[in-house]
């Protein structure tokens, strides 16, 4: 009965490895042109199941195949937009890292493995979602919706299958605790909405209702199924992680790690929102030599570049206040730096006129902070919380030098005014494109 199931799916699978998704009885064929979004990562987990069951008859050749298409072609091909994740795929990528041949160590693909690290990204950003209901700020930031316990039920399928890939593929061992971190959260939520005996006892049939998952009085196979399996597959995860052994992750324990942008990416949003050659079109020069306007510039440029520094500092204690884990906030700082870069765009640069007399020109400069606005400080506060305060002064010491070098050069022999707006609209473009990257990232991270 297993192989005749398997022949089927398998004559419902195109070359390209997309599964149809009906079969007309009538005329004897499969229907073509119309696919599920839930069919073809069924029937992948299906037939990887029938290829470890009985190996050498063909099973995992299709199963490889639609895997490679799940991997590369079909959120784009079926038109889903946004991608999504996909706790069946979730299932069958667990299979198929324990093919025999496809050996120990790293038995995915490349297109697997990037595949495999995208979905971890999904499912993580669904749990942060959820979580954050249960946090300081509640439905005001996050909404009046409810997962169903079929909701929590798929997100944890899709993040006990992927914690198995990554046990199984050691270029993933990054993601090990982090999936096993963000597992046993979305385990806990759905215990935490799991009807227990004091809420059934007043129910006309108490037996009905305890250990269901209701929303709106109602309940529904799928709420059982998707949840009793994620639960039941976190047991593992959480075992590994009170025996201290390699499937609790790197470090013996569920304590997640925070996979963070790089280095450069942090320098270059940190360096395009603060814009040292728009700041350097407001510093004041008139009756003012070369020298007095870099010694204004410097001054002023490094007294708001120092203030920054500090206001990072408190990024740890800030976000543990807040509640708000580190991809979140890069979410909220990204954005926040896009909104900044796109303003800078189409805004007139700041005039250096009326000025202040003397060196205390220099408060103007200081506005290497306000003349980017709140976008920097989000930033690097984020970065700080990323990558450490080393990224953060690296970036304000680039700033401030570049600052100062260009308010020097300002139409006397060097940059003309024109060339520098445009080079400081290139600049916001930058920053535009760094912090969508960030927001980018955070959506991904796990």
């Amino acid at each position: 009965l297993l192989r005749q199931l398997g022949r089927f799916l398998v004559a419902q699978t195109e070359p390209s490895g997309a599964v149809l998704a009906f079969y007309d009885a009538g005329a004897g064929r499969p229907v073509p042109g119309v696919y599920s979004k839930y069919y073809t990562g069924e029937a992948y987990w299906a037939l990887a199941r029938l290829h470890r069951l009985f190996p050498g008859e063909g099973w995992g050749d299709t199963a490889t195949r639609i895997g490679a298409y799940l991997a590369t072609r079909r959120d784009v091909d079926e038109d889903l937009w946004p991608p999504i994740p996909d706790h069946w795929a979730a299932y069958g990528l667990a299979e198929t890292v324990a093919f025999e041949e496809r050996g120990d160590g790293q038995p995915l693909t490349d297109a697997e493995l990037a595949y495999a690290r995208r979905q971890a990204g999904l499912f993580g950003s669904q749990v942060r979602w959820v979580s954050q209901r249960f946090g300081p700020w509640g439905v005001v930031v996050r909404g009046p919706h409810v997962p169903r316990g079929g909701g929590y039920g798929v997100v944890g399928e899709g993040l006990t299958g992927l914690w198995r890939v990554a046990e199984s593929d050691s270029r993933l061992a990054d993601l090990r605790a982090p999936l096993a971190d963000r597992a046993t959260c979305i385990a806990g939520l759905a215990m935490r909405r799991q009807s227990d005996a004091d809420e059934a006892r007043d129910a006309a049939a108490p037996d009905r209702v305890q250990g269901a998952w209701f929303r709106d009085g109602e309940t529904r196979m799928d709420d059982q199924q998707h949840a009793l399996s994620a639960l039941l597959r976190t047991v593992a995860i959480v075992d590994a992680a009170a025996g201290g052994g390699a499937a609790a992750g790197t470090a013996g324990s569920v304590v997640p790690s925070q996979p963070a942008p790089s280095a450069w990416l942090w320098l270059v949003a940190l360096v395009a929102v603060a814009n040292a050659g728009r700041v350097a079109l407001g510093v004041p020069r008139r009756d003012r030599s070369p020298r007095d306007v870099a010694v204004v510039a410097a001054l002023g440029g490094a007294a708001g570049g120092l203030a920054v520094y500090l206001i990072s500092l408190a990024s740890g204690p800030l976000l543990d206040a807040l509640d708000v884990s580190a991809p979140a906030f890069r979410i909220a700082a990204g954005a926040v730096g896009a909104v900044a870069g796109a303003v800078a765009l189409v805004r007139p640069a700041p005039s250096p006129e009326p000025a202040l007399p003397g060196r205390r020109a220099a408060l103007v400069p200081v506005a290497v902070p306000l003349v980017a606005g709140p976008a920097l400080v989000f930033l690097a506060l984020s970065a700080h919380a990323d990558r450490g305060g080393g990224v953060v002064a690296l970036a304000l010491a680039l700033t401030v030098g570049l600052l100062t070098v260009v308010a020097a050069r300002v139409g006397v022999g060097g940059v003309s005014g024109r060339t520098l707006r445009w080079a400081t609209r290139a600049t916001a473009a930058a920053a535009v494109v760094a912090a969508v990257l960030l927001v980018v990232d955070g959506i991904f991270a796990v």
